[in-house]
């Protein structure tokens, strides 16, 4: 099973392979996380949630935690009130048999128990008689479609039977608090007698029998009945030994019900815990991430890192990073979070001419790296262009410009992105490309060289 984190990781692996439009671009989250410290496992999934900018991906695997979290509560509470009505039912009637009204509260039971207990040691693949909650959630977008596979890929894996295990156990003991509940509310306001027959048993077998069933309630100071009461509660009922045998009837539930079940619980979550998978880097999708990682070249002395996503260069350095905003706010106001894989101080917006020389003044005075954000989807203005100019130049730490679009790829919006490529390389600016537009221009681009 995977953790919430390897979780993500896995969807974007699913949903990328299928050609999906996320809202963070891959190839710069992977370019930008190049020389970023950490274990590959780490960076790949620091790059899962880059890509995940908009946190969808996130809360939808965590609608569908909770989704299953309250199917699960609602069957608990089912199972408790059918608990709780079952032996409601069961003592209906003033006098009791006690074998059966325990065969009746246990039985079931205990007999699902020693079926989960054949499972274990005959390695019975349970995950193939049962489907993951998560599959019920059905939808027709790719992200669901994603979920689905990505969950129907878990339920294949042999610890599914640990996660399958806990679940039926929390059942059964919410079953058997149900009836131990019900038992415990109708012994304190009803008055009851029991009583036992058997065609078969002599009365020196039931005193054994009763022996054996008392003795761990027993040490656990549960009143249980001895044997003159178990003789003559044969075919009679007395009122003198009612505590006594509704002690036994408690103390059972609770030994033989109640704790067998909590203990399978903690192992199947200890064996659940233990059994978690790591990510299979060995699939052709993260081998070609941690390639482009591997054949990067870094200057180990000046620690200056090259992202080749974006023309010209991006030169990554030590220096503080600022992040600002040019002429009006983005509607995104976290539109600088984990851009190049680096944490930006948000410097706000510089919407007219005193805030950028404000900020000019500021940036000669503290060395920093600064990233700015312009609307791609406006033309190139020269007052636009000559304000990059001064801020980077003012920006001892070198400066990268990011353009920013709330629409898809389109024909006007290509032609507004050729102008700014073309005005911010003339001024000598790097730039990053649109989330959105830049992954739509790459599958249009290689849709074309496949039909090609």
């Amino acid at each position: 099973m995977l953790n919430p984190s390897r979780k993500l990781v896995e969807l974007v692996r699913i949903l990328d392979e299928g050609g999906f439009i996320f809202s963070g671009d891959p190839v710069q989250a992977t370019e930008a996380l190049c020389r970023v410290d950490g274990s590959t496992e780490e960076k790949i999934i620091r790059r899962a949630e880059m890509v995940d900018r908009d946190h969808m991906l996130r809360n939808t695997l965590e609608n569908v935690r909770a989704g299953s979290f309250w199917l699960w509560l609602a069957a608990a509470m089912f199972t408790f009130f059918t608990g709780f009505s079952g032996a409601y039912l069961l003592m209906d009637s003033q006098g009791l048999n006690f074998f059966l009204i325990l065969a009746g509260v246990l039985g079931m039971n205990t007999l699902m128990l020693a079926v989960w207990l054949a499972t274990l040691f005959l390695r019975v693949k349970v995950g193939r008689f049962f489907s993951s909650p998560a599959t019920w959630f059905r939808g027709k977008d790719p992200v669901n479609q994603a979920v689905l596979r990505l969950y129907a890929d878990e339920w294949r894996q042999p610890s599914v039977r640990w996660k399958i295990g806990a679940t039926s156990h929390s059942l059964w003991f919410c079953t058997l608090l149900g009836m131990l509940v019900s038992v415990l509310l109708l012994l304190l306001v009803r008055q009851y007698t029991f009583n036992w027959e058997s065609t078969l048993l002599s009365n020196a077998a039931s005193v054994r029998a009763v022996e054996m069933l008392a003795w761990l309630p027993a040490k656990l100071g549960f009143p249980v009945p001895d044997a003159r009461a178990v003789i003559e509660g044969r075919l009679n009922g007395n009122i003198a030994d009612a505590r006594a045998w509704s002690g036994l009837l408690v103390g059972s539930i609770a030994c033989y019900g109640i704790l067998p079940r909590l203990l399978a619980w903690v192992v199947c979550k200890i064996l659940l815990k233990t059994s978690e998978n790591g990510l299979d880097l060995e699939k052709p999708y993260y081998q070609a991430v941690i390639r482009r990682w591997q054949n990067k070249i870094t200057d180990a002395d000046t620690r200056r890192e090259t992202v080749s996503a974006v023309s010209p260069k991006i030169i990554l350095n030590d220096a503080p990073k600022w992040a600002v905003m040019l002429e009006t706010e983005w509607q995104d106001g976290e539109w600088f979070e984990g851009r190049l894989a680096q944490e930006w101080l948000d410097k706000g917006v510089a919407a007219n001419r005193e805030q950028v020389a404000a900020l000019e003044t500021e940036l000669k005075q503290k060395p920093a790296q600064l990233l700015i954000g312009v609307r791609a989807q406006t033309v190139p203005d020269r007052g636009v262009l000559r304000q990059i100019v001064r801020l980077s130049e003012a920006a001892q730490g070198g400066a990268v410009v990011q353009l920013l679009a709330e629409q898809g790829l389109s024909d006007d919006l290509s032609e507004k992105l050729e102008h700014w490529r073309n005005a911010l390389t003339e001024c000598g600016a790097a730039w990053l490309e649109p989330d959105r537009a830049a992954q739509e221009g790459r599958l249009k681009t290689e849709a074309g060289l496949h039909n090609g």
